[in-house]
């Protein structure tokens, strides 16, 4: 996977990075990440499945393209990194970590299909993706993508948290197939908020080898999301003029957002802890939902048949 046969994480870690994280960041629990299937039914879905908020419908689809990616390139990390976890309780977090993130990918996929099947050009997009992750991958070292996997993920519980907290203004008028399995990513990624971060702080546990990289991540974040956007204009053209101009939060309170803002910068601070971080009240409200077997596969949003008739 590595370019050197001499790289050092291929023989244990980098003696350059110094552990220097504390105690309470070392902590040692068993993971409670639940692994789940959740069966969401999006071949038919729409490039806009929500006609009232066209913007925010490009938005989700950008993060789809986004995510079957980036997922993968996480679980290629947390993969590569099992074989320098010494703590049985990092290790258990690490793989159920994983294995959540991997079924993100596929679901993201499914998504990614449906709107493909309606727009060929778009597999382009997507191989566009995954080759960038692929060149990441292969021309830095795991301390690399160890401190990219959990800068990225600190970033999603205050943005997540602002989009979980105005769900009814942002998916209750589109279709239920499609917000339900942006809110059930989006809660999941409230549960793992910690677990990028922990392995980091584990495997590698330099602050500032992390902080010195986030300009980096989020340059390529920037450039994909970018990339996509711009290739989604050029590709699908059926749609509602303000698609690709409205803002997307436009329904969201301006204070809320800047909140977001704010959250989102301090999550790539030193002292951040990833994990008593304030988290949206749905989240708890979700999980209750699918432990009592609720269908959260339809949870907010329209019938689909509706959307589609539209």
């Amino acid at each position: 996977i590595f370019r050197s046969s001499k790289c050092q994480w291929c023989q244990g870690p980098n003696p350059a990075i110094v552990h220097e994280v504390s105690e309470r960041e070392r902590r040692s629990t068993v993971s409670d990440l639940v692994v789940r299937q959740i069966n969401f039914e999006v071949d038919q879905a729409k490039f806009i499945w929500n006609p009232a908020n066209p913007s925010f419908s490009v938005l989700m689809n950008q993060i789809t393209f986004f995510v079957v990616g980036f997922e993968k390139y996480m679980c290629r990390a947390m993969r590569d990194a099992e074989a320098h976890i010494t703590d049985p309780a990092v290790m258990e977090e690490a793989v159920a970590f994983r294995k959540q993130e991997a079924i993100h990918a596929q679901k993201h996929m499914r998504h990614a299909r449906a709107l493909i099947a309606q727009y060929p050009a778009l597999q382009g997009v997507l191989d566009k993706v995954l080759a960038s992750y692929d060149d990441v991958y292969n021309a830095h070292p795991l301390e690399y993508h160890l401190a990219y996997a959990g800068g990225l993920e600190a970033i999603f519980t205050p943005f997540f948290k602002m989009i979980l907290d105005h769900r009814a203004a942002l998916f209750e008028e589109g279709d239920a197939q499609v917000a339900s399995l942006f809110v059930w990513h989006f809660c999941e990624e409230i549960e793992h908020r910690s677990s990028a971060y922990d392995v980091y702080n584990h495997v590698v546990g330099s602050h500032w080898y992390r902080i010195r990289k986030t300009g980096a991540f989020q340059k390529h974040t920037r450039d994909l999301f970018d990339m996509i956007k711009g290739e989604f204009e050029s590709l699908v053209k059926d749609v509602p003029d303000n698609a690709y101009s409205d803002n997307p939060f436009a329904r969201i309170p301006l204070w809320a957002q800047l909140r977001s803002a704010v959250g989102v910068l301090a999550s790539q601070f030193p002292w951040h802890d990833s994990v008593n971080q304030p988290l949206p009240d749905y989240y708890a409200e979700w999980l209750g939902h699918w432990q009592s077997g609720a269908d959260v596969s339809q949870i907010v949003g329209k019938p689909q048949h509706l959307v589609l008739s539209d």
